[in-house]
């Protein structure tokens, strides 16, 4: 049975995740001041895969991955 402890504030590290769902995720800014969920961002801590850029929808593990604080607009 597979185990899923929370840890580190929200982080699973069995379970699939997407960065855009994460606190250290964002957007590169753009001319239009505005960017599709599945455009390129950057992530602020050592990324699943070494690289800067990660794309935010892309499905993956981290082992960094902390959920984002839920805005109420």
């Amino acid at each position: 049975m597979k185990k899923n402890n929370i840890v580190n504030g929200g982080n699973i590290p069995d379970e699939l995740i997407c960065c855009a769902m994460c606190r250290h995720f964002s957007y590169f800014e753009n001319k239009a001041g505005h960017n599709s969920p599945h455009a390129l961002g950057k992530c602020a801590v050592e990324s699943w895969d070494g690289s800067r850029g990660q794309w935010g929808m892309f499905q993956h593990h981290c082992k960094n991955f902390e959920k984002a604080a839920v805005e109420n607009g």
